[in-house]
């Protein structure tokens, strides 16, 4: 489990991110199944909160390592962080454009009235 403090953590993995795509499924809140493109494996990665701290956990070996003690950010861990992060910035522009978008007034028009429905 690596605990997300920093953006800096990411950047070597997301230039891993470059030479091999990943593609990212949701499968239930906070578990995503991240696939490599390229070589066609798959990792769960799990995203979650402790003490309103946010955690990352990857299958991978990089991610969950059997051999040495430290896990390390993952390419597949980068794909999630960067999913969630345009995700969140989409959803934030689209409540901006609503809020500032005109109202529409169909009061004028004849066709709108409800004699006419």
């Amino acid at each position: 489990m690596i605990q997300i403090q920093h953006p800096e953590q990411f950047t070597r993995a997301a230039e891993r991110l470059t030479r091999e795509p990943q593609s990212i499924r949701r499968h239930e809140p906070g578990l995503y199944t991240v696939t490599n493109k390229t070589k066609g494996t798959q990792y769960p990665v799990r995203v979650e909160r402790y003490d309103g701290r946010p955690f990352i956990t990857c299958g991978c070996e990089a991610g969950t390592p059997h051999t040495r003690r430290v896990p390390i950010v993952c390419k597949h861990a980068a794909a999630v962080v960067l999913y969630l992060r345009a995700l969140r910035e989409m959803r934030a522009r689209a409540a901006a454009s609503v809020q500032t978008a005109p109202a529409f007034d169909d009061s004028d028009d004849p066709d709108m009235m409800e004699a006419n429905w």
